[in-house]
């Protein structure tokens, strides 16, 4: 047996590789599908990452804990 990329058929019939049909964008929405939450965990993690950057000095008190 051994390992075989999973590959589609196009609308020719020809192979398609699962890299050159699964981009970045298809794969975001495809995994925002499955787990709305997703979404709402990465807006409220890059909110805490702007705020960390406005705030430095309370990193580093949080670090030194």
């Amino acid at each position: 047996m051994g390992n075989k990329p999973i590959s589609f058929r196009d609308k020719d019939g020809n192979f398609v590789s699962a890299a050159d049909v699964w981009n970045p964008k298809k794969l975001e929405e495809l995994f925002t599908r499955l787990n709305p939450n997703r979404k709402l965990r990465f807006e409220r993690e890059r909110l805490a990452e702007e705020e960390a950057a406005k705030h430095p000095e309370l990193n580093e008190e949080t670090e030194q804990v």
